[in-house]
């Protein structure tokens, strides 16, 4: 294992520099030139407290998206995020969440568009 990670960093940097790709004018936010990579990523997040009847519980979520274009007719967005809920006498819980989009349109009076979400407990990654 203590090998794996160097061994990986050699074997991409050779493939970028056996393909010509320049490093250093690499970005995700802002690509230089015309790259097919230009994604525009927002972010949300909400928080709630409730309180009454001898119980107090809170809430809260963050969701992260990102979309780009795959090619002019077909574009993708990624979703991810956490919820929790807490209650103050001792109950918590939490969620990983999810999401896929897909969008084809191939004409304007054609569009074709897939979604895919969910959540995971947060013990199923965790084992506890």
């Amino acid at each position: 294992m203590r090998t794996f990670l160097p061994v990986c960093i050699l074997v991409i940097s050779a493939l970028v520099l056996a393909t010509g790709l320049e490093p250093s004018g690499f970005s995700l936010v802002e690509p230089a030139g015309d790259g097919w990579f230009n994604p525009d990523i927002s972010s949300w997040a909400g928080v709630s407290f409730q309180a009454g009847g001898g119980r107090t519980i809170a809430s809260g979520a963050y969701v992260g998206s990102m979309s780009f274009s795959l090619h002019p007719t077909l574009k993708a967005g990624l979703d991810i995020g956490y919820a929790r809920t807490y209650d103050f006498h001792g109950f918590s819980s939490g969620r990983i969440l999810g999401g896929l989009d897909l969008e084809w349109q191939p004409s304007d009076e054609f569009t074709l568009m897939i979604h895919c979400s969910g959540s995971l407990p947060d013990s199923s990654l965790t084992g506890l």
